[in-house]
């Protein structure tokens, strides 16, 4: 009953932010034609606002028209966090959005219908941020220190805790501190109230050239497995309709995502210029050549594809799959002894 009722009020809330927010929601427009056909209306929540390049695959095939291309007009509406974002697609709100395995592995676990349908991201891109001082390379400089973080309890603290256990490290050996993953937070850490915070790719890059002292690693959450998913529910794969869309929907983000691949060899000089004069997408990193560039630059050889070199875009890992469950139960965040194979497929990707 719980679980259904927070369906409902995510359901309830994307409607609400959606029609209090249209002006500033990409592809939230009135009804859109590509050479005299009708587009089909689709919404797919992002877990965070688009304000990262984390999000430039749906951005940039919104911005560059590969949406449209597969007959798609596209609303992308951001919710707070990926618990929403899971709810939203319980709910019905959304046929289907992403997710990391440390936040869906539970569920899936407990019975909800979630089936991953592709993989976006390969590994984790958090860093964490600290000074040349008191330098933090690995989880063997956090004993005894504070870690701030966006939130506790979030993906941030579940990466922080698996990297801990595969170091070795007692939990509670850190302390967690939730703080602004901003730039302003970093004053903190140089008054030595922090030893370091948990940022994204983006803020940890912007950081690093704003303060020469700083010091930027992965500090070994890097080695810890979290697989960004596309996620739907097995109702949606049902239903020829929504099943239509998402294929659609999932060919569009492969198009998207290989056009930024090779558009490295300019520097993403077309993927910049496209997503600036869309006018759709504000954020500080996409107005600075050099941190979009470094960005874009990670995301595109160690993020979206397969570091063996042996997958397709999208395509699904599925011994990555499995080592990732195998993990997540030796450190306590899922229970284990169930099959996560039953839970993947790439049977619907282009």
């Amino acid at each position: 009953m719980l679980r259904a009722a927070a369906s409902l009020i995510a359901a309830g809330a994307l409607a609400l932010t959606a029609c209090a927010g249209d002006s500033a929601t990409p592809g939230s427009g009135g009804d859109a034609e590509a050479g005299g056909e009708k587009l089909q209306k689709m919404v797919v929540v992002t877990f965070l606002p688009l304000e990262s390049f984390t999000f430039t695959p749906e951005m940039y095939a919104y911005a560059g028209g590969y949406f449209e291309k597969h007959g798609l007009d596209v609303q992308l509406q951001p919710v707070q966090g990926t618990a929403a974002a899971i709810q939203t697609l319980l709910g019905g709100a959304t046929p289907i959005t992403r997710a990391s395995t440390v936040d869906v592995f539970p569920g899936m676990e407990q019975g909800q219908p979630i089936v991953s349908i592709g993989t976006m991201a390969h590994k984790s891109n958090l860093r964490v941020v600290s000074t040349e001082d008191k330098p933090v390379e690995n989880v063997d400089d956090m004993v005894g220190e504070t870690i701030g973080m966006g939130s506790i309890g979030g993906t941030s603290e579940k990466m922080l805790n698996l990297a801990l256990d595969a170091g070795d490290v007692a939990r509670d050996d850190v302390t967690r501190q939730a703080v602004p993953v901003t730039g302003a937070t970093y004053e903190l850490v140089k008054q030595g109230q922090l030893a370091g915070y948990i940022v994204s790719l983006d803020t940890s890059i912007a950081l690093g050239a704003q303060n020469d002292d700083a010091v930027i690693t992965d500090a070994g959450l890097a080695d810890a497995p979290d697989i960004q998913t596309w996620i739907t529910t097995q109702s949606n794969l049902e239903d020829p309709e929504k099943l239509d869309q998402i294929e659609r929907f999932l060919a569009a983000i492969k198009e998207a995502t290989q056009a930024v691949i090779d558009d490295s060899e300019n520097d993403f000089a077309n993927v910049l210029q496209t997503l600036r004069d869309s006018g759709d997408f504000e954020f500080p990193a996409l107005e600075d050549d050099s941190i979009a560039t470094q960005a874009l630059e990670v995301y595109t050889t160690q993020t979206w594809v397969d570091p063996d070199g042996e997958l397709a875009l999208l395509e699904n890992d599925l011994d990555g799959w499995v080592e990732a469950y195998e993990i997540y139960e030796k450190s306590g965040l899922v229970e284990g002894g169930k099959d996560p194979l039953e839970w993947i497929t790439n049977d619907y990707l282009p």
